[in-house]
């Protein structure tokens, strides 16, 4: 679809067709898109259903798309159904983290430096970026083991860049793990911070950021969800970690 025609509806497409020309379309439920149910995949789309939030994310993805920013869904329009529709990026999406590598990380550390810089330009706000909020590898498409893509843009908005930072660094290097004590945990984090350029305001009380994002998670899970349990477990052993390593992070990082 041609630049200047992206916001046009799918609907106009299928409303000028008669009812033998509709092309037959399969729809495959995709596994992913743990905040978003019904996202199917047709042909070379997926479809979500369209929520209150979808035009600010629907104009975002534009935008991105609009300055060559390469590694996210490119927003089709609105089908006959009324549900947004996106490019479909071909990869791996893995079901849970824990299995990426340092290297993998520092690639996407760079993808998210490129996406936070191109977002000021929309913000118009030198102080201010667009945070995805949830940049877990399972929001990452994978292609010959190289993170190329993120999806799943539901909850973007407005904020500072180490919000997306600490979030990366918590589910990438899987702080929460019972196996984390084989890596070096702190390195890992130098190099990743160092991959994506960040400044001392990023890194500066780094333990205490990420206090703050294993607290938010908590805080946003409903407590009659039935992974609730688990998830406060996974965010307390993640904070234990944290806090009894306050001082090398701090002496090592900011």
């Amino acid at each position: 679809m041609k630049k200047n025609n992206k916001n046009n509806c799918l609907r106009t497409f299928y409303e000028k067709m008669s009812p033998q020309e509709h092309p037959v379309q399969t729809e495959i439920a995709l596994k992913g898109g743990r905040t978003t149910k019904g996202v199917m995949k047709i042909n070379n789309t997926v479809r979500r259903p369209h929520k209150e939030t979808s035009n600010y994310v629907n104009k975002i993805l534009i935008f991105l798309y609009d300055n060559n920013f390469l590694f996210c869904p490119k927003f089709l329009g609105i089908d006959e159904l009324g549900r947004d529709t996106y490019s479909y990026i071909e990869g791996f999406v893995p079901d849970e983290i824990g299995n990426t590598t340092i290297e993998q990380l520092c690639l996407f550390m760079k993808i998210v430096r490129e996406f936070h810089d191109k977002s000021i330009l929309f913000l118009n706000d030198a102080d201010k970026v667009l945070c995805h909020n949830d940049l877990s590898p399972c929001n990452t498409v994978f292609v010959n083991n190289k993170p190329i893509a993120i999806i799943d843009w539901d909850n973007v908005s407005v904020g500072e860049r180490w919000q997306d930072i600490v979030y990366i660094l918590w589910l990438w290097i899987n702080i929460g793990s019972h196996k984390r004590s084989e890596i070096d945990i702190i390195g890992q984090m130098q190099k990743a911070l160092q991959s994506y350029g960040a400044d001392i305001h990023t890194q500066t009380d780094l333990s205490d950021k990420l206090l703050w994002r294993m607290d938010k998670v908590l805080a946003e899970t409903p407590m009659a969800s039935p992974q609730y349990n688990r998830i406060k477990d996974w965010v307390g052993f993640s904070k234990q970690w944290v806090l009894e390593n306050n001082v090398k992070i701090k002496n090592h990082i900011g």
